[in-house]
């Protein structure tokens, strides 16, 4: 028997579709039906409206779950995972994964936090507070906390913007690309910390406001493509920000639009005045470094499970030989400086300065939330557990808010120190507590030593951590290759990030991802299918040339959204396209066309300006003496023609279930039915 057949006794409505299914090792079943129209499957199959639940009943609902133990276990996943913790085959690895993660803090945290013009002592900070709070409320079980160089890089601005001392000297305001203080009143002044921790506090507030309001799908408004552009050109923000320590300048501070652009101009005009010793210890430290990446460590790392902290060394190495060889007061080398010990007072940021600060600290909310679920994502997969994103805001916010009364800057996963964390063992949260408490020996008692580290040696540090950023420029190919718009989003937020301010930078970016995706609305997916032979199969007529055009009849499939942006567009397609075929079998002499078949399956969201569109369509075609059919329509889609009135116009014994089913009635000739 053919995979289709029809038992026919005269009248379409005696016909039967009988469609052969292969059942696994019993064989075929086989599928017999008369064709339906819609009104009548619905009839048969007993269709009934899906009710939905109202305010009220969602509210009553949710108080008869509410439970105090509920509401606490779900703010502190910990309270959940913890006491199934196996203290016996877990604690160990994550007692090692804790203070190899805890040892890279101090390059990092030391170097990073520069990129946001704070001491180096808040960098370490920042790997303890925030911290501790994300351990009891994060619900990733891998990713490492702290220091981010985009997220540092991005607080930076508002720091030069609003903050009165910087190097232990006024700001000048010389013209409008360099700093400027018109943005706060005379006779203030606030610290870069004081303004760090402010921007920190409102991104902790952002944060805890989208958690709070259920906002976890937030993330989906930055694609990859915008993040990887977007990060890529803030690595060479990074960089250029270096290059005063990378030669031994001291170099204006610049802000505003092309304020990249000015800067290497600046370190070109000054290239005569740089110290030798300071671009000679950056490029040792990176040599050293991308030697030791390269050709030792994946040599190291098969003999030893846990990873040699280069970066680290190279601090120990440079504070040594900056102390032996005396670089800043022989050499001009500049160094790290003064590192208190101890814990900082708790301190409340400058409240009067938050609303300054709401825009910039939005966008840095965005882009550290972006990152922190994109990298939690990716652990949770390789381990087969969930994470929850509306948590995840909740945590980082909460972080930061209790950190701005720290002297922290805002905190974000890295994924470097994440992917250490995973590869060494790290099981659990559990680690980042034996980090912090590996960082407070820090914070008491070593602070000292690293006060006389050239600055040279953590631009080295940088460079290198920046390698991985840099690579993301071969994802500019890939995307222009796959998707010419994620490749033009991920050019336009590059190039934006190195000639505008970075915040403005993000802002174009998600202007421009909203726009492709409207513009993408507006041109929907149109296709005409034709028939596989033998078969009830309906294909694309241009990408699958067995198919055949089915006598009398032309079927067109709609894909995507109907709204009020893509109707006409919608219209005059099919029209035109209606147009072109009558034309087409007019000259090959079939059968003209008397019914057009529209084939809704693919159709998810239909509004009320496309209903009248639908009916526009439909009398336009009855005009030309050619009927419309609608198919395979979703139960929502079904339910808002019902409340647009639609079928007070269009009549529904036009509706059926399938494109065989329309087939069948509205075909007359054997030779269309026929299998």
């Amino acid at each position: 028997m053919d995979d289709d057949a029809r038992v026919d006794d005269g009248s379409p409505a005696s016909q039967l579709i009988a469609t052969r299914f292969e059942n696994g090792t019993q064989g075929y079943v086989y599928d017999r039906r008369k064709p339906f129209k819609q009104i009548d499957f619905n009839n048969t199959y007993h269709y009934s409206k899906v009710k939905k639940q109202g305010a009220s009943h969602v509210l009553t609902v949710q108080y008869q779950k509410f439970s105090l133990v509920n509401v606490v276990l779900s703010l502190f996943p910990i309270l959940k995972w913890l006491p199934r913790y196996k203290w016996k085959t877990e604690f160990h690895q994550d007692v090692i994964s804790g203070i190899t993660v805890g040892i890279l803090h101090i390059p990092q945290g030391l170097a990073y936090s520069s990129l946001g013009l704070v001491p180096p002592v808040v960098g370490i900070y920042m790997a303890f507070f925030p911290v501790l709070i994300y351990t009891l409320m994060g619900t990733s079980r891998h990713i490492s906390m702290g220091t981010f160089s985009v997220i540092c890089m991005m607080t930076s601005k508002p720091v030069l913007e609003y903050a009165t001392i910087l190097d232990n000297r006024p700001n000048m305001a010389i013209n409008s690309t360099f700093l400027q203080s018109d943005n706060i009143d005379v006779g203030l002044t606030l610290s870069p910390v004081q303004v760090a921790s402010a921007v920190c506090l409102v991104v902790g507030l952002w944060q805890v406001l989208f958690g709070v309001l259920r906002l976890g799908s937030l993330s989906v408004l930055m694609s990859e493509f915008l993040v990887s552009g977007f990060t890529t050109g803030a690595a060479i923000l990074v960089l250029t920000s270096q290059l005063k320590h990378i030669f031994g300048l001291k170099l204006p501070k610049r802000i505003g639009q092309f304020k990249t652009i000015y800067t290497y101009i600046d370190t070109i005009s000054m290239i005569e005045y740089s110290n030798i010793y300071s671009i000679a210890l950056t490029a040792t430290v990176v040599l050293i470094n991308v030697i030791f990446n390269e050709y030792f460590k994946p040599f190291i790392s098969k003999k030893c499970p846990v990873p040699v902290p280069m970066e680290l060394l190279m601090i120990i190495g440079g504070s040594t030989l900056s102390v032996f060889l005396d670089l800043p007061n022989k050499y001009g080398v500049t160094v790290v400086g003064d590192i208190p010990t101890g814990f900082p007072e708790p301190t409340v940021p400058p409240l009067w300065l938050l609303p300054k600060l709401a825009v910039d600290g939005l966008l840095i909310a965005l882009v550290a939330f972006s990152v922190n679920i994109s990298m939690a994502s990716i652990f949770a997969k390789r381990d087969n557990y969930d994470i929850d994103a509306n948590q995840e805001l909740l945590a980082s916010g909460c972080g930061n808010v209790f950190a701005s009364l720290f002297s922290c800057i805002p905190f974000c996963a890295s994924l470097s120190r994440s992917s250490i964390q995973y590869s060494v063992g790290g099981k659990t949260q559990l680690a980042s507590v034996i980090s912090c408490t590996f960082l407070t020996g820090v914070l008491l008692y070593v602070g000292p030593f690293f006060e006389p580290l050239p600055n040279s040696v953590l631009t080295g540090i940088i460079i290198v951590a920046l390698r991985s950023m840099f690579y993301q420029v071969t994802e500019f190919w890939s995307a222009w290759k796959q998707s010419k718009r994620d490749g033009l989003i991920w050019m336009t937020t590059f190039i934006s990030v190195i000639v505008f301010d970075i915040d403005i930078a993000l802002i174009i970016g998600l202007i421009i991802s909203v726009i492709s995706l409207v513009l993408v609305g507006q041109k929907p997916s149109i296709v005409t299918l034709g028939r596989i032979p033998s078969t009830s199969i309906y294909l694309d007529l241009k990408r699958y040339h067995v198919a055949e055009t089915v006598p009398g009849i032309i079927i067109f499939q709609v894909a995507g959204a109907m709204n009020f942006a893509n109707k006409e567009a919608i219209r005059v397609k099919i029209l035109k396209r209606l147009q072109q075929s009558i034309k087409t079998r007019k000259n090959n002499k079939e059968l003209p066309i008397k019914s057009v078949i529209l084939d809704m399956s693919t159709v998810f969201y239909l509004d009320p300006s496309s209903s009248r569109n639908l009916i526009s369509i439909y009398q336009d075609l009855l005009d030309k003496g050619i009927s419309l059919s609608l198919v395979s329509l979703k139960g929502d889609i079904f339910e808002r023609l019902k409340r647009c009135k639609f079928f007070n116009t269009f009549p529904d014994c036009q509706l059926y279930p399938t494109i065989q089913d329309a087939v069948l009635f509205l075909g007359k000739d054997e030779q269309i039915t026929s299998s």
